[in-house]
């Protein structure tokens, strides 16, 4: 079906038509790197229009997402450093066959530097918490913003205190973007967890709360998301043997809870997931006690039987940390994790680990990562 778009008969009588038609120029376009289409938006009022419309900018995540091979990464990392405060590195990440390569990519926005948190990405935009109770999205590429208030409760808080958790994502039946908060509250018992769930439109500009749900333990601070869902591990009994884990998953479009079982792992001693995705596929990586993980990728989603074993990681001997997914090659030769709070590649081919020259072991306090998309998608609907 031709796509059309709206206001866009680009060519006025006072510009030269042009010798190809619509159709072929957007396929052209929605081809060519984002810096190029951010220049081109110069050239004229109608490209100006059609590099604006939103269909346009749906019709280049679309490609971009399915077309990975042709399609690089950003990786967004902002450290907490000893002394200094923040400093935000912002890199590219290209992938051809079984290498990755990651270069140095410009200036961070401000915005990136100044976060409190980041909470995951989705289309181009980055969601994240300032310092000031409010939330954010950004387009990094851009610069666009758009500021609106988080989320509380009002209720009674046991012993046990509360915690809370996000995930940001995109519900394409609705084309609204969505952030997710769940407030969970300790019960009694094997570790279970009552949660209670505020969701917040950017369509409507303003938060709900939505039927809650119960879990055991809810690891990591933000949700991963995939395939219209948003997935976090739940634990029941983390920190003793024998600890049972699940992917606990919320789809933005039906607003409807699900559950999907992680891979089969080595029994004995404590296990730590963690969850990441890469080009649209579901990685989880499993860490086991004695300095090694395993990590592996759904093949098709929700298929438990899916789950592919992508490669056996051995941390350094100084380096007793957990692993966490970034980027995977296709073939999983070579993927890009979170030693701690290093970013570095490795290398399954010679078991080798190569770390971001950026950073050193000891220095920082805390890192925060974000890959995300290159897009023209405003944070504004």
């Amino acid at each position: 079906m031709r796509k059309t778009y709206e206001g866009a008969n680009f060519w006025t009588k006072e510009e030269e038509m042009p010798t190809l038609p619509q159709d072929l120029i957007i396929e052209i376009l929605v081809r060519l790197p984002l810096k190029t289409l951010l220049k081109f938006r110069c050239v004229s009022k109608s490209w100006l229009s059609l590099l604006s419309n939103t269909e346009f900018h749906k019709t280049h995540v679309n490609f971009s997402m399915n077309n990975p091979k042709m399609t690089d990464y950003t990786l967004a990392a902002v450290a907490t450093v000893s002394g200094l405060g923040k400093i935000c590195r912002v890199y590219t990440i290209s992938s051809e066959n079984s290498s990755v390569t990651v270069s140095k990519h410009g200036c961070p926005p401000k915005s990136l530097s100044l976060s409190a948190w980041l909470l995951g990405s989705c289309n181009g935009l980055v969601c994240l918490t300032t310092d000031s109770f409010e939330l954010m999205l950004l387009n990094p590429c851009t610069g666009k913003f758009n500021v609106f208030p988080d989320s509380i409760i009002h209720c009674e808080v046991g012993d046990g205190g509360y915690y809370f958790r996000y995930g940001f994502g995109y519900d394409a039946s609705t084309d609204d973007y969505k952030v997710v908060k769940i407030f969970s509250f300790p019960q009694s018992g094997e570790g279970r967890h009552v949660n209670m769930v505020n969701v917040y439109s950017l369509k409507a500009n303003s938060w709900s709360n939505i039927q809650g749900f119960n879990s055991g333990h809810i690891n990591g601070n933000v949700g991963v998301f995939a395939n219209g869902i948003l997935h976090w591990e739940g634990c029941l009994n983390c920190h003793i043997s024998g600890a049972y884990s699940e992917i606990v998953t919320l789809n933005l479009a039906t607003e409807r809870y699900g559950k999907i079982g992680l891979p089969s792992y080595e029994d004995g001693g404590i296990i730590h997931w963690a969850l990441g995705v890469s080009r649209g596929c579901l990685v989880a990586c499993c860490n086991y006690e004695l300095n090694r993980a395993d990590m592996w990728v759904m093949k098709e989603y929700g298929v438990e039987r899916s789950w592919t074993k992508l490669v056996a990681i051995s941390s350094p001997v100084d380096h007793r940390v957990k692993i966490s997914p970034l980027f995977v090659a296709e073939n999983g030769d070579e993927v890009l994790v979170m030693l701690g709070t290093e970013i570095t590649l490795y290398n399954s081919r010679n078991a080798s680990f190569k770390r971001l020259a950026d950073y050193v072991s000891g220095d920082f306090l805390q890192v925060q990562v974000v890959t995300y998309l290159e897009s023209l998608t405003s944070p504004h609907i």
